[in-house]
């Protein structure tokens, strides 16, 4: 079930970059959205562009089905490896890593960060009508995934009860004898493969061998209500407000960061996922899982609010501000405790798929790295931004614009931590195809050069595409970034 239920939940999850809501197709492929996005694809950008008149202008009504991006940054893996992780979690077939690639590993990974955003959008609808504005309902997954490890955090998450961090360890021979023998670094791949248990004699506290780490881990489902409309002026100037309201369900939260031997740490995550909490559970509010899909562990509200203007039916100007609420989790809500690393049975990362590996490891049950306290409840905001942008339109073959986004509160789960600042644009050479293109810089993924395609069919009643946030990376090893976004269901009526 549970191998299942991962290759499942991030190939659907699939369908919605939490960072700047790009699970449309349309917008990824330019970088820039605040003052490009219509229709439902607005939900979460800028909800005063669904007062617009569409460019299509005998269009009122959009509906768009599985539409979804996604990105990966490593500065630890190779592209292939990431090709291959990518491969594995979605087929939920991972290969093991041996025991000389685990020392590798931990190794490179040693305070080099990973990022992973997906976002899906599995239905969205709007409508707009001349009087009364534009409406619009939208269902998105988010998922992000970013982790950093200091160098005492890699060898014990890759090497588990073999770390360095123990200096003892408990072998047992074919013949079913045990016996305790020092560690050291150069244990053989043999030697490892019999080690049941690794121990030390001066156990170090948690918050020391974690510190300098960072790990982070969001799958919230938004349905999410938004209006927009002109508030006055005609083609020389005109004036546009919106809100839109958010429902979020949350599936998962990790939270571990150890900062200057300061250990913080929270947990929330749907039974799907199959941890085994040991006698911290009792502590907690349990959910269970009883098969279909995902139960979810925490409930909360958000708010979209957005302005903007068009000078002479060229020139657009927008401002939003997202993400403001926050989220509840009380279904299998749990804290870190501080405690010494005094002995482990558990083997470590076995993969690069560190949604289900690292969900096991910071588990109470038998095996498990961490001391757990159960909790009623934990509160976290919603990673909440500020957007502003501005573009021109180009008569009818195309647009080119600028966005800025800023996070409001860079501690909450699914926020990031540096402004992003894009240009970007489309180009219709022929009426049935648009062309994309854009320079991104910031956020968790440095630079990127976007690249889109977009099919238009029947005067804009079909459109199909394909784009990602960094087309550079598909023909470069260096600084792996892979990213793909995809859609072939968004119809206009």
């Amino acid at each position: 079930m549970k191998k299942y239920f991962l290759a499942l939940a991030l190939f659907v999850s699939l369908f919605a970059n939490a960072q700047q809501e790009y699970s449309s197709f349309t917008n990824a492929g330019r970088g820039c959205a605040t003052t490009f996005a219509t229709d439902y694809e607005a939900i979460g950008i800028n909800p005063a562009n669904l007062g617009w008149a569409w460019k299509f202008s005998n269009k009122k009504f959009a509906m768009g089905f599985a539409e979804f991006g996604a990105s990966i940054s490593s500065d630890a893996l190779t592209k292939d490896q990431l090709r291959s992780s990518v491969t594995s979690i979605i087929s939920g077939n991972s290969n093991n890593l041996t025991y000389e690639q685990k020392v590798g590993a931990a190794s490179t990974f040693a305070e080099a960060g990973t990022t992973m955003n997906i976002d899906a959008s599995v239905f969205g609808a709007a409508i707009t009508t001349k009087k009364a504005g534009g409406f619009a309902f939208r269902i998105v997954d988010h998922m992000q995934l970013y982790t950093k490890f200091g160098s005492n955090a890699a060898n014990l998450f890759f090497l588990g009860k073999t770390s360095s961090i123990f200096d003892s360890l408990t072998i047992v021979t074919s013949a079913g004898t045990s016996q305790n023998i020092a560690n050291h670094p150069n244990l053989s791949p043999d030697t490892a493969k019999l080690v049941a248990q690794g121990y030390s004699n001066a156990p170090q506290l948690l918050s020391k061998v974690l510190n300098g780490s960072e790990i982070k881990l969001t799958w919230t489902r938004e349905y999410n209500f938004s209006y927009g409309r002109k508030i006055f002026g005609d083609s020389i100037f005109a004036l546009f407000g919106g809100v839109g309201i958010k429902y979020v369900q949350g599936l998962a939260l990790l939270d571990v960061q150890s900062s200057n031997n300061h250990l913080s740490g929270f947990s929330s995550i749907s039974p799907a996922f199959n941890i085994n909490y040991g006698a911290a559970a009792a502590q907690a509010n349990q959910v269970t899982q009883s098969g279909g899909l995902p139960k979810t562990v925490g409930n909360g509200y958000g708010f979209d609010f957005g302005v903007n203007a068009i000078i002479k039916n060229k020139l657009k100007i927008g401002v939003a501000i997202n993400n403001v609420g926050s989220i509840v989790w009380k279904g299998n809500a749990y804290t870190l405790k501080d405690t010494f690393m005094v002995k482990t049975t558990n083997a470590g990362l076995q993969n690069y798929n560190m949604i289900s590996q690292l969900s096991n490891m910071f588990s109470a049950g038998a095996g498990g790295l961490v001391s757990l306290q159960g909790e009623k409840s934990i509160t976290t905001q919603l990673p909440g931004m500020m957007r502003a942008g501005a573009s021109l339109v180009l008569g009818k073959k195309g647009e080119v614009g600028v966005d800025f986004i800023v996070p409001l509160n860079t501690t909450s789960p699914g926020s990031f931590t540096n402004p992003v600042m894009s240009i970007g644009g489309d180009f219709m050479p022929v009426k049935w195809l648009k062309l994309q293109a854009g320079f991104v810089h910031g956020g968790y993924y440095g630079n990127q050069i976007p690249l889109g395609i977009i099919f238009i069919a029947k005067g804009g009643t079909y459109e199909a595409g394909v784009a990602s946030r960094d087309i550079v990376t598909f023909f470069t090893q260096n600084g792996p970034n892979l990213s793909l976004s995809m859609g072939f269901m968004r119809m206009r009526f």
